[in-house]
């Protein structure tokens, strides 16, 4: 599905038009306890992406889980190998997981970007796309703010939340795929029977989206 671009948007906002609207959908919140054996859970999530006056984008997220057999999206970044494991329909109660409220800002290009190559390449293709600076500072009711940092390139963004020692903690992936806005959210967790003290970045929660 083609991106239409709203020429009423700042310039600044050119690279995110395509994650401006409202957008609704479901996805998996990956082991939704610690339990041994434990499965991932369903979960719903209302988006709402908007221009702010000073060239930023307001997100505003609301996600809850669902008492009910989590889906599997059918994508190739989120499908998963495994067959879902036998579960109960479940209630169907909603519970809220976490409201998040953020500002996102498109910074320079970075390095290497060729703007006249992209000019002249014909739009929609991988040439055409110019990698910009991206920072968002995000906030969850009850907890501080993060400041994530990445890139936005087509309809593409990569986030990372560092800790103090350089480490990336945490991770997000939002693209734009045949009119859906797919995500996964990485954490860094443990590593089951690996050495003491080891870690890897492993799903949190993925999501597909429809424009509302």
């Amino acid at each position: 599905m083609p991106i239409t671009l709203d020429t009423s948007l700042p310039a600044s906002l050119y690279p995110l038009a395509w994650l401006i609207g409202s957008w609704e959908g479901t996805g998996a919140l990956s082991g939704a306890s610690d339990a041994p054996g434990a499965t991932d859970a369903r979960i719903e999530q209302q988006l709402v992406c908007s221009a702010r006056e000073d060239g930023a984008l307001d997100w505003r997220s609301t996600i809850h889980r669902v008492d009910a057999p989590a889906p599997l999206p059918p994508t190739s970044a989120f499908a998963r190998d495994e067959a879902p494991s036998p579960a109960s329909e479940g209630s169907g109660e909603r519970t809220l997981l976490h409201r998040e409220d953020g500002v996102w800002t498109v910074g320079d290009l970075l390095p290497g970007q060729d703007r006249a190559t992209a000019e002249a390449a014909r739009p929609g293709t991988p040439e055409s796309y110019l990698s910009h600076r991206l920072q968002a500072r995000l906030t969850r009711r009850g907890e501080q703010a993060e400041d994530w940092a990445g890139e936005v390139r087509g309809p593409r963004v990569q986030l990372a939340l560092g800790t103090p020692g350089g480490e990336i903690s945490q991770t997000r992936m939002v693209g734009y795929v045949s009119g859906r806005l797919m995500w996964l959210w990485e954490r860094r967790t443990p590593v089951a029977d690996g050495a003491p003290g080891e870690t890897a970045l492993t799903p949190y929660l993925s999501l597909e989206l429809h424009r509302v």
